[in-house]
């Protein structure tokens, strides 16, 4: 080759590297001014509730889900594991870490849960225990999801060990979705308190100020969740029963989603969920929280109506054990005043715990719009990574 030429193709290559170390700049940049997020949820089911919203999160264009934490809820452990292994599977996303946590509450046994509940009557009109109901399976239980096990695997180490070195790498930037019992964000307190001003957001879908006082995923683990809801979070959103009784799965949204274009999500509620309606020609559609904490988490101004309250958990054992308490941060009843330092004569001080710590209590939402990003997000094909 002459040296004309030899110089022509040095300048070529310079010319391919500036390109392709520019679309690499652009791309960091990109995914630095995403939302980080960590899931922190009781994945049972490979569709449904516990895992539409992370197939939200991942087909979301502004979020970053840095892991996926699992602990025991609705299912044990193990079995939410392999079930959110194959989620993960057939979203094309193996680089997202899945993370085993606690198996166990931190005091209260199932044995406990379920005395309590013969001795007070269910938390709610199906008296739902989740994996701590009678008739559960054992925890080491484990049923194959639809089409297998996933060749995907948990990463080594505790999920509370990974949320703590993550919040640490990534101060001020990470919002913890937490869908589930808040056990492994309380061992994660409780290992290392420095995480809690570090992090930006936590978002706990649980607690109910008037339709359900006693939420599963507060009574799954009424003390973690009393040790993170006193915790000072920068911010902190509730996500309640109240709110997302206003919106319920329907017929509508899954022959959405069965017509979409993400491919093995739709063969999913085709066969789960679409057909077996269609033969029985009836269902339980239940409300969507999780779906509705996601899309807090994705666009925040869905929602148009937020309330900053006191929020606690009653965890002195009897009839409200893992019952939450709300009170106004500026009572009603002294005319808009703050809490008065002294009670009236003969009228007890009517002041929140001196451990409650002040909530954004998402109250009303935009209908339509939290439907039409569901249906977006839940049909759009897969990204790529």
């Amino acid at each position: 080759m002459c040296k004309r030429g030899s110089v022509k193709l040095k300048l070529a290559s310079a010319f391919v590297t500036i390109i392709l170390l520019s679309l690499s700049a652009q791309a960091q940049e990109q995914l630095s001014s995403k939302k980080k997020v960590i899931f922190d949820q009781d994945t049972e089911g490979v569709i449904g509730g516990n895992e539409n919203p992370l197939i939200m999160l991942l087909q979301a264009d502004n979020i970053d889900v840095m892991g996926v934490t699992v602990v025991t809820g609705n299912g044990w452990l193990k079995q939410e594991t392999a079930d959110v292994l194959k989620t993960l599977e057939l979203m094309n996303r193996p680089d997202v870490p899945v993370f085993m946590g606690s198996e166990f509450p931190l005091v209260q046994t199932r044995e406990e849960l379920l005395l309590l509940t013969k001795l007070y009557g269910g938390n709610r009109t199906d008296a739902y225990l989740g994996a701590y109901a009678a008739d559960s399976p054992a925890p080491d239980s484990l049923v194959p999801p639809p089409g297998g096990f996933s060749k995907l695997k948990p990463r080594p180490g505790h999920a509370a060990e990974f949320i703590i070195k993550t919040i640490r790498e990534n101060p001020n930037q990470v919002t913890l979705f937490c869908g589930g019992a808040l056990t492994n964000i309380a061992l994660a307190i409780r290992l290392a308190p420095d995480i809690v001003p570090l992090t930006k957001e936590i978002v706990f879908m649980g607690t109910s100020e008037h339709y359900q006082p006693k939420t599963v995923n507060v009574i799954y683990d009424p003390e973690a969740a009393q040790i993170v809801l006193r915790a000072p979070w920068p911010k902190l959103t509730l996500v309640t029963v109240d709110i997302s009784e206003k919106v319920h799965m329907d017929l509508e949204l899954v022959q959405a989603i069965v017509n979409g274009q993400n491919k093995p999500i739709a063969d999913l509620h085709r066969k789960l969920v679409l057909d077996p309606y269609l033969q029985h020609h009836t269902a339980d559609w239940f409300r969507m929280p999780d779906e509705m904490t996601a899309a807090y988490v994705i666009d925040p101004s869905i929602f148009t109506d937020t309330r900053r309250l006191y929020i606690d958990i009653d965890i002195m054992h009897g009839m409200n054990y893992g019952a939450s308490s709300f009170w106004d941060e500026v009572p009603k009843s002294y005319g808009g005043a703050p809490w008065p330092d002294q009670p009236y004569p003969g009228i007890q001080k009517p002041l929140p715990p001196p451990g409650a710590r002040i909530a954004n209590v998402l109250w009303d939402l935009d209908i339509d719009r939290f439907k039409k990003l569901f249906i977006d997000l839940m049909t759009r094909p897969q990204r790529a990574h």
